[in-house]
Parts: structure tokens; C-alpha cells; sequence
């Protein structure tokens, strides 16, 4: 089935890229290191080679075909397996339990914290940890709020790089038709709903609100066997 990320795929490739700075210096001081490491919603790979460097084995997934694709091309490393995957086909019995969790801006978008939640709990393995960064939302949204949080995005990558070419970049995907129409099947939760989910299935798990007005940081320790 194609998606769309697939459709958008170099565009959104492009807009990882030049959001990067809100991501990688929260992500650089908490993946850690050690042995295996799992990349859930890896995309086109552009924290697998983070991952890549601080652990021995990193399988990274996405349901998008055309991002693995691209991953594939553009993030290759020889310990790095990518593959065009649903996040509930990766399971303890077929894969194993990894010492690593990563999903960033992607279990949100499933819309069942109940669900997935658990489900990825048990890939953590005991002594491991999760890291995850999911996309909440302000209470009572306006219906034009995802144009307006285009443009804010924009202006701000534009000053961050000092380049109004970022801009045109930012808004050629978030304000594209297929874009548009993704976000506004995909809701996700506010602040304070994304907090009592986390807690509830990670309890302990630290919460970081400072990335941005619209991400949330979590990190979890599982337990030692």
C-alpha cells in the first residue's frame, strides 16, 4: 500500500534534514551505546547512523517502502539492516529484545497508545532503554493551525540556518496537498495526554519538554533482570 511517505518521500527527506537541529544534540546525549539497537519509523535512515556509531547491530524499519529506498541509498552502513516493515511485525520472539528503542515522531502517529505502548515495552530489553520523541498537539486546535504551524516552522528553520531558501522547503512539504491531508487524519495527543500515557507504561520514564512547543522527549530505563 503506498503512503504518504512514500509520495513525499524526498521532500520529506529534505525537511528531516533541515529540522535535524531541534533532534539530533537531545538524541546525541541520550541513545547511549552497547550492543543491539532498533530504529522503529527510521525513515531515510537519518538517526540509524547515530545509532550506527554507538552500537554494534542497528535494525532499522519503516512502513514506507520508498523511504527504506532511500535509506538504503543515501544512509547505508555495513551494520545497519533496513527493512520495509510495520512496527508491530518487530516482535521479541522473530527479532529479539534490544538494548536500544528508538521511534522518533512516529508512535503518535499510530493513534492507540494502549497498544503500542506495551508492544514496545517488550522489545526493550531488561538493563536497556527507549528513547523516544513524539509530536503532540495544544488543546483546542484551530482548523488552519497546521498552515499557521508551517509557516512558524518555516520562519524558525530560516533563522536557525540563516537561509530563506530553508523556508521554501519547510512549506513546500507542509503545505503540500498529500502533507496536508496526512496531518489532518493524524491527531495527536496534547501535552498532558501524552505525559499520562508514557507514565502509565514507562513508570519512572523522564519526560523532556524543552525540544520545541510541539515535541515531547521521553526516556526509560527498563529494569535489570
Amino acid at each position: 500500500m503506498t503512503t504518504h511517505f512514500d509520495i513525499l518521500a524526498r521532500r520529506y527527506q529534505r525537511y528531516a534534514e533541515i529540522t535535524d537541529v531541534l533532534y539530533r544534540p537531545w538524541l546525541t546525549g541520550v541513545v547511549g551505546d552497547g550492543g543491539r539497537a532498533l530504529d522503529l519509523g527510521c525513515g531515510s535512515g537519518r538517526y540509524s547512523g547515530l545509532l550506527a556509531d554507538r552500537y554494534a547491530e542497528v535494525l532499522a524499519v519503516d512502513g514506507a517502502a520508498r523511504e527504506i529506498a532511500l535509506a538504503e541509498a543515501d544512509n547505508a552502513r555495513p551494520n545497519i539492516t533496513y527493512q520495509a516493515r510495520d512496527l508491530f511485525d518487530v516482535t521479541a520472539d522473530r527479532d529479539g529484545r534490544f538494548d536500544l528503542v528508538l521511534a522518533v515522531n512516529t508512535l503518535f502517529a499510530l493513534r492507540d497508545y494502549p497498544r503500542v505502548l506495551p508492544h514496545v515495552r517488550s522489545l526493550v530489553a531488561p538493563g536497556g532503554r527507549l528513547v523516544v520523541i513524539d509530536v503532540v498537539n495544544p488543546p483546542n486546535r484551530h482548523p488552519l493551525w497546521h498552515r499557521a504551524q508551517a509557516f512558524r516552522v518555516a520562519t524558525m528553520m530560516s533563522v536557525r540556518h540563516r537561509s530563506p531558501g530553508v523556508a521554501l522547503d519547510v512549506l513546500r512539504l507542509r503545505l503540500h496537498p498529500t502533507w496536508l491531508d496526512h496531518v489532518a487524519r493524524n491527531t495527536p495527543p496534547t501535552r498532558g495526554e501524552c505525559h499520562a500515557h508514557y507514565r502509565q507504561a514507562f513508570p519512572g520514564a523522564h519526560l523532556d519538554d524543552t525540544l520545541d512547543l510541539y515535541l515531547c522527549g521521553v526516556v526509560w530505563n527498563s529494569p535489570s533482570a
